[in-house]
């Protein structure tokens, strides 16, 4: 099906050739002849008919008796010149006209001669048919009488001042010459001679770069009626020789931008002594070139209407160049003077104007004409401006769709508020379709195909009730095929209520209206459709965990899309200044005395060193066992729970031990802390806790954002730091990552290490570093490499380390950072995810085979350990929280904990040949779903404690 293309109305030729008619006023009672010089079976012998037409214009002319039409096909080339002789009669005139229809308009072309001559011809009529000569007038009339030129088109190219466009001799007589467009270079547009008789111009357009426009020398009867004449610098209309006749309703304007001499310039009305007596001149407009001379009457000069008027009583509704500016070529615009104040009783005064367009009445404008006051002087009526100025297209301006409805809807200019009753509109949708018709103003249609890269016009016509056209429009409009039915939901929990879940879903575009909108949250509650207003969706889930969030879209066309997002909700983390809640040693939270084997420290934590009374459902602790009697492990759980088989901290006799943990709150709001062997003093150190009601009183409530592990600090090295040991009673400041360091930044997740020490002592890592600690993150001893996971609180992105004594240096590994808000300044950075604890669960062992192959991890070995499906640790979880254990290394080494990808240059658990030891780890959860442990020397057997996960 073919594309149409964008309309360019040549609205002149349709109007004009539209409009031809039959003719003057009488029954065309004749038969036809036809002229086509393009038909392949054209004879210039005859016999003329549709058939076997003409082949030029001369042997019709000569073949055409009273009353025949000689039908003339409008071709690309021009016929040759052709001289009219015959005769019709008043009641059967001979007529020649353009044939409907065929394409181009009819050119006669004279070259050196007359295009068109006629001679001794009577009672003839030619209606479309352009005369053009290079050197001669383009049409020539002599000894004829009763012809009728109009609606066409005569030029001539001729260089001498004496060769008029159209030429009457002194023998003619009754030439009218209506609505027809007369072009010259040089010369005169008409001349009529002494003695013609009954001459009529009539709404006929005349345009002269030089000379003159019209001439009449010894015309009886010569009238000018709503003619439009534009010249360069004078001389429009020159009646002379004894003329009479009447100049009216004729606008002389200028033919060009030049200005003219205000002296020895020709007026543009003259009218000479021996005819002004017989010469009626009114409501013409004069707007020359210059405030020189307007009119020159009986030989005396004048220069303003005023002044004819007041020296011959002639052009008393004259306008001149202090009335109206008439711009070059410019048809009237609204609220010209030109407008409804010409006389329609003018002798020759048409019905239309030179477009074949009926007389309005403007009713912007006073009429102040004479009889009926919508007439308008020169050859162009102001219309009606009622315009369809625009196409809108709805529900889509510039693009539609396959298969959706389009509404395209007539944008109206209505100036002169016409009632639109009785309009009809006409619409084209460009895609080879019927045309709809609409008496509203809008139409729908639904395209069936697309444009690809080309795009349909879209056409809208408006027509009156009395079938005229009064405006069109197009717009250029593409169609494309609908794309596809997508969605996306996103689902943020809020530290602030850390069951609650945000989903924020997306549906994308879709060209059909969306039908229905359903989105479960895979808790088992009940189905909800999203508000209209909203594109966020709150739903508070009664348990921690991850949830599957399911939305389900229907559109209009009939079709579906089902898209999926994950919802994590858990604990927020609050981080804060470290309190210390047991020593026993001095009776601190729990009895002064040793811890015995077997037995079990009950101590309080809600409502006990800041922590909240109620909606904790975890601490984390920094514990340390000191004063040791035997090698032994520490486990931490919930009071009033069965203790379950994992260990928190391993240490040995004679060693200080510290290692965070996580351990969830009894119903009773009591955690236990069980020795396994010996004797040991028990110090823990809270450093913050989870929480499931945030409240005001609260200082950080955030969720965790795990990160690639990162060396953040290493004094050996001078990385975070200067290079060189930290001193007894210093202060190291270390400033995160600019990636980890935004705004909603408010803690850190950090493995630190301790080496090279001179003496023993500890190391509190904190976000205040104004004053000496009263706890510790980490305790050392001379010669032993030591690491602890820290959770400190972070202020301007800073957190800072204190040393104890002696000096040491100090290394900080990046694992994470606790964010208040869903995402970091670095928009690659990972979001916050909550926290769900889990009963501690032993998920690798290899001592015993579990997770992994019954054997130590050797030097450069990697342990691939799956972690997702774990005690409820879901698929797609970002990190899980492991208490990681090394045993009985070989030599001195260190383990790695990460998620996928390569190794991180970062340590978790720094080993001693044959010492134990355990440190906690949060490790991001690869793409596979498991954690890869790496030891670096030796071989050392592994174990693995799950505490819970994020996310």
């Amino acid at each position: 099906m073919g594309r149409r293309q964008p309309v360019v109305a040549s609205a002149v030729l349709a109007v004009l050739l539209g409009s031809l008619g039959t003719g003057t006023a009488h029954a065309d009672t004749g038969t036809a002849l036809y002229v086509d010089d393009l038909a392949a079976d054209c004879s210039d012998t005859g016999p003329g008919s549709q058939t076997e037409p003409f082949c030029q214009i001369q042997p019709a002319a000569r073949a055409a008796t009273p009353g025949e039409t000689v039908h003339i096909a409008g071709n690309t080339t021009a016929y040759a010149p052709v001289t009219i002789a015959a005769s019709g009669t008043a009641d059967a005139p001979i007529t020649f006209v353009a044939a409907p229809g065929t394409g181009t308009a009819v050119t006669v072309l004279g070259k050196q001669t007359a295009a068109v001559t006629f001679s001794g011809a009577q009672y003839v009529d030619m209606a479309g048919i352009h005369a053009s000569a290079s050197g001669a007038s383009a049409l020539a009339v002599t000894d004829s009488r009763h012809i009728t030129y109009r609606v066409a088109t005569a030029r001539t190219g001729a260089t001498t001042a004496t060769t008029p466009v159209i030429a009457v001799d002194g023998a003619s007589s009754g030439i009218t010459l209506t609505r027809d467009l007369v072009l010259t270079s040089s010369g005169l547009g008409f001349a009529s001679s002494a003695g013609t008789r009954d001459i009529t111009l009539a709404d006929d357009r005349f345009s002269a770069d030089m000379g003159g426009g019209i001439s009449a020398v010894g015309t009886t009867g010569i009238h000018l009626a709503g003619d439009t004449v534009s010249t360069l610098c004078g001389n429009a209309i020159r009646l002379t020789g004894g003329s009479s006749g009447s100049v009216e309703n004729t606008v002389a304007m200028p033919g060009g931008p030049t200005t003219c001499s205000d002296t020895g310039t020709p007026a543009e009305i003259t009218v000479d002594a021996a005819s002004a007596g017989q010469v009626t001149e009114d409501y013409n407009a004069v707007n020359p070139l210059s405030t020189g001379t307007d009119y020159d009457w009986a030989g005396t000069a004048y220069g303003t209407r005023q002044a004819l008027r007041a020296g011959t009583g002639q052009g008393a509704h004259d306008l001149d160049q202090t009335d109206v500016t008439i711009p070059v070529g410019g048809e009237p615009a609204e609220h010209s003077p030109l407008i409804d104040s010409a006389d329609a009783g003018a002798p020759g005064e048409l019905s239309t104007d030179y477009y074949g367009r009926p007389r309005v009445d403007d009713p912007l404008v006073a009429g102040t004409g004479t009889g009926d006051s919508s007439y308008d002087r020169g050859a162009q009526e102001f219309q009606d401006p009622f315009a369809v100025s625009g196409v809108e297209m709805s529900p889509y301006r510039t693009t539609g769709y396959v298969g959706v409805p389009t509404t395209a809807t007539a944008q109206i200019s209505n100036p002169w508020s016409d009632s639109l009753d009785g309009f009809t509109y006409t619409f084209d949708f460009g895609d080879g379709t019927a045309t709809a018709t609409s008496t509203s103003g809008s139409a729908t249609h639904t395209y069936t195909q697309a444009t690809g890269s080309s795009y349909d016009q879209v056409l809208v016509l408006a027509d009156k009730a009395d079938g005229t056209r009064a405006g069109a429009a197009d717009v250029p409009y593409r169609v494309e095929p609908p794309p596809a039915l997508t969605s996306t939901v996103r689902c943020a929990s809020s530290p602030s209520a850390p069951d609650t879940a945000h989903c924020s879903y997306e549906i994308g575009f879709d060209p059909y209206p969306i039908t229905s909108d359903r989105i479960t949250f895979g808790d088992g509650s009940s189905a909800v459709s999203p508000s209209a207003l909203s594109d966020t969706v709150k739903h508070t889930y009664a348990a921690p965990g991850t949830y599957t969030v399911t939305q389900k879209i229907t559109d209009a066309g009939g079709r579906t899309a089902t898209t999926t997002g994950r919802a994590r909700v858990g604990a927020a983390f609050v981080t804060m200044s470290s309190e210390r809640l047991l020593d026993t040693r001095y009776g601190t939270g729990a009895p002064r005395r040793p811890v015995g084997p077997g037995g079990v420290v009950r101590l309080k934590v809600l409502g006990v060193g800041g922590v909240p009374a109620s909606g904790v459902t975890a601490v984390a602790l920094n514990v340390t066992d000191t004063d040791a009697t035997s090698t032994s492990y520490v486990t931490a759980y919930p009071d009033g729970t069965t203790r379950p088989n994992a260990s928190n901290l391993n240490f040995h006799a004679g060693q200080d031990n510290p290692n965070l943990v996580t351990v969830p709150v009894g119903a009773d709001g009591y955690v236990d802390l069980y020795n396994a062997h010996g004797d040991v003093n028990l110090i823990a150190d809270l450093v913050g806790y989870y929480t499931i009601t945030p409240s005001s009183n609260d200082p950080y409530p955030s969720d965790l954002a795990t990160v690639t592990p990162t060396r953040v600090l290493d004094t050996r090295y001078g990385i975070g730091a200067p290079k060189g040991k930290a001193g007894p009673g210093s202060t190291t400041t270390v400033t995160l990552p600019k990636y980890a360091r935004g705004e909603a930044t408010v803690g850190a997740v950090l493995n630190v290490t301790v080496t090279g020490e001179t003496s023993s002592g500890y190391v509190t890592v904190d976000c205040a570093g104004t004053t000496p600690p009263k706890t510790s993150t980490l305790n050392y001893r001379t010669g032993q490499t030591a690491s602890n996971l820290a959770v400190p609180c972070v202020g301007a992105g800073m957190f800072h380390i204190y040393n104890s004594s002696g000096h040491v240096h100090l290394i900080a590994d990046l694992q994470g950072v606790f964010t208040n808000g869903d995402s970091l300044d670095d928009p690659v950075a990972p979001s916050g995810s909550p926290f769900v604890g889990t009963r501690p669960t032993r998920f690798l062992d290899t001592r015993v085979g579990l997770g992994a192959a019954d054997k130590p991890l050797g030097a450069g070995g990697t342990l691939t350990v799956k972690v997702a499906g774990v005690d409820g640790v879901p698929v797609g979880a970002d990190a899980v929280l492991v208490n990681l254990t090394g045993v009985a290394p070989t030599v001195n080494t260190h383990l790695t904990a990460y998620g996928d990808g390569s190794l991180p240059n970062v340590s978790n658990d720094n080993l001693i040949a044959g010492r134990t030891r355990p440190v906690l780890a949060v490790v991001p959860v690869g793409a596979d779903g498991c954690v890869r442990i790496h030891n670096a020397l030796g071989s050392v057997d592994v174990i693995a404690d799950l505490e819970g996960y994020y996310g």
